[in-house]
């Protein structure tokens, strides 16, 4: 699942992108100002950077010029106006970004781009994703005795008075590794930290509903109860479907 930031201060083009991209199955980002969009690129291996030009603060070129810099793994398509031309064909020249896109944009020729940039991105090393390739099994406790767990059977993990439980299809099992070593073990491609005492399985999400305070509870398959997402990560939530 390709990863795409998108970057853009006014939140209906970044709706309107994301429902452009979301049918093609991508794994979306969005970020309104450049210091998340920078924020997003240190945390997460990013495919594509869409950028619009005309940001506050940081310009969406200077913006895609030091993401070459310090995440040149990441193709960089910026979103200009008319007035913009000349500067995305001088950055073309200068190989700071791959493509740009005038506004108003043909969704055809979005989604076109997009495929042909990941078509002739390279294939790099990243450690995050090799760590979600490499894990088939998982190792967790039963009783005193170790056992493997195929990684698609597990529905969530939880903090339970400071004990780690992994929930499984089969059953319950213990971890003597902490939340926050989880997650990083497991990385962001199937598994969702929804709560400091919760990571879910995305796979096993079958429904999202409203709590309050602009909160949301997760109904997982194969489970009765629901798993609370904390309003500090509603809003990759909401990234991750596209909502």
């Amino acid at each position: 699942m390709a990863r795409i930031l998108l970057v853009d201060d006014e939140p209906m083009v970044l709706n309107a992108l994301k429902r452009i991209l979301h049918s093609r199955g991508y794994e979306l980002f969005a970020a309104t100002n450049s210091e998340e969009a920078l924020d997003f690129l240190q945390k997460s291996a990013i495919d594509v950077i869409i950028c619009d030009q005309n940001m506050p603060g940081m310009l969406g070129i200077d913006l895609l010029k030091r993401s070459r810099e310090e995440y040149p793994d990441a193709v960089r398509i910026l979103i200009t106006g008319s007035s913009d031309i000349n500067v995305a064909i001088s950055a073309i020249n200068e190989g700071s970004i791959y493509y740009y896109l005038t506004k108003p944009w043909e969704n055809e020729e979005v989604i076109s781009v997009v495929e042909k940039a990941l078509a002739d991105k390279p294939e790099h090393f990243y450690p995050e994703r090799k760590m979600e390739q490499e894990i088939k099994k998982i190792p967790v406790w039963e009783d005193e005795t170790i056992i493997l767990i195929d990684l698609s059977e597990v529905i969530y993990l939880t903090a339970v008075e400071g004990d780690i439980v992994v929930i499984t299809e089969k059953g319950k099992y213990q971890s003597p590794d902490s939340l926050n070593s989880w997650e990083k073990k497991l990385g962001s491609g199937s598994f969702f930290r929804c709560h400091r005492s919760y990571i879910v399985n995305i796979d096993k999400i079958e429904k999202i509903s409203p709590w309050f305070n602009s909160a949301y509870n997760l109904k997982l398959k194969d489970t009765k109860e629901y798993i609370p997402v904390s309003r500090n990560s509603t809003k990759k939530l909401k990234n991750l479907f596209g909502l």
